[in-house]
């Protein structure tokens, strides 16, 4: 994939400047190159993409009020995250991203960063395939699971899910079928590897959407009432992860065997509900998951990890965070579907989805998609001609 990169002026390049830098340092962040990345040098890198971006919002400031409320949305939640650890974390970073991200151009933003996101991909497994640095093997008794480089097995096939949601909404009908092909292989060899079905079933799901497209180009207009039931879809699924969670004890065979087929992964938020609740305001909730530290060691503690979105924000960050995430992607879905952005409103649809079952979603080196949490607040040009992040090309047909 190449990169062509068109701006109007020298100042866009410090965007593309610090997502690059924000991107790699995260990415890299979750590998085994983490060693070689002392914590000053992820502070500073932070920090300097953060800046890189507020110099752009100031040289582009596009009005008051849409600036403002977007601002006091987001302090809020980046407040809620302070919060809950007493700390700026990382995710607070990534939100201020988001809110910076919001006056650029959204396709523009797509382009940059599938191939960086490739590329650091290719890197870290042909780095850990070669032994520069560790390629941890999980083994158990049902079966055998190569990190690739990366500290936990699902890393690798998230970011791979990532690739996939991106070159498909990047390309959309213009795909070529040998590039469904390859990405389709890449799944499959990555699922080989890690044996991480979840996930490789999401990236399967976009790639047969990718087909469906590319086959019959008017599908998604054909389906528009279909897709106008999908624009709560972070409410459904996050009312879906209550309910059955909640419900687990009382849960019907058949909910029994679903949970099984997930990993006991609504018996784990069941769990831990009923261990630690939720209040409006978030807690200091350490969950212990399978991923690695930077010397590949596991920890020694009980297990016990909510990898389900919704429940984990719910826990970690309230339900004041929670409400006011799922009314920013609801009203995200409403305006692309008023744009007819039916390609893109779907993806948002099926990772809503994959949330129930995978809370690295959540995370913006991830799922480049959550840049859209700040779209009801991109500047509008005018009502026919929504400009930046709402810039996003419409339906080809």
């Amino acid at each position: 994939m190449k990169i062509r990169l068109y701006w109007n002026n020298s100042n866009e390049l410090f965007v593309y400047i610090g997502l690059l830098i924000y991107i790699s340092v995260s990415l890299l962040s979750t590998t085994f190159y983490v060693k070689l990345i002392p914590g000053f040098v992820f502070q500073t890198a932070m920090l300097a993409s953060v800046s890189l971006l507020s110099f752009y919002n100031i040289t582009h400031f596009k009005g008051v009020t849409k600036w403002l409320s977007g601002f006091m949305t987001f302090a809020i939640l980046i407040f809620l995250t302070y919060l809950s650890s007493r700390t700026f974390s990382h995710y607070a970073f990534s939100l201020v991203i988001v809110f910076l991200l919001k006056d650029f151009d959204f396709d523009k933003l797509v382009r940059f960063v599938t191939p960086i996101i490739i590329g650091i991909l290719l890197f870290v497994v042909l780095s850990s395939k070669i032994g520069i640095i560790q390629d941890y093997v999980e083994i158990s008794s049902s079966r055998i699971r190569h990190y690739l480089g990366f500290r936990y097995s699902l890393f690798p096939s998230t970011v791979m899910l990532n690739i996939v949601a991106l070159y498909i909404y990047n390309k959309r009908d213009k795909i070529l079928y040998r590039e469904l092909f390859l990405l389709g292989s890449a799944v499959l060899w990555i699922f080989l590897q890690t044996n991480s079905r979840l996930t490789a079933i999401s990236s399967a799901v976009l790639l047969v959407l990718g087909f469906c497209i590319k086959r019959f180009p008017t599908f998604l207009e054909r389906i528009r009432a279909v897709l106008f039931l999908l624009i709560p879809s972070y409410i459904y699924a996050a009312i879906l992860s209550y309910i059955t969670a909640n419900q687990y004890i009382f849960s019907a065979n058949w909910i029994l065997s679903l949970d099984k087929f997930l990993g006991s992964r609504i018996y784990l938020a069941s769990k831990s509900l009923s261990m630690y609740g939720f209040g409006l305001l978030g807690q200091n909730i350490q969950w212990v998951g399978n991923g690695l530290n930077a010397d590949g060691q596991r920890s020694t503690m009980s297990y016990l990890y909510v990898d389900n979105m919704y429940i984990q924000v719910l826990q970690r960050y309230g339900l004041l965070f929670l409400i006011i995430f799922l009314c920013l992607m609801t009203v995200s879905m409403l305006i692309l579907y008023r744009r007819k952005q039916y390609l893109l409103l779907l993806t948002l649809a099926l990772l809503a989805f994959h949330a129930t079952i995978d809370d690295l979603t959540f995370n913006l080196h991830y799922n480049f998609f959550i840049v859209l949490l700040s779209l009801p607040f991109a500047y509008l040009k005018n009502s026919d001609n929504l400009e930046t992040l709402s810039s996003i090309r419409p339906n080809e047909t």
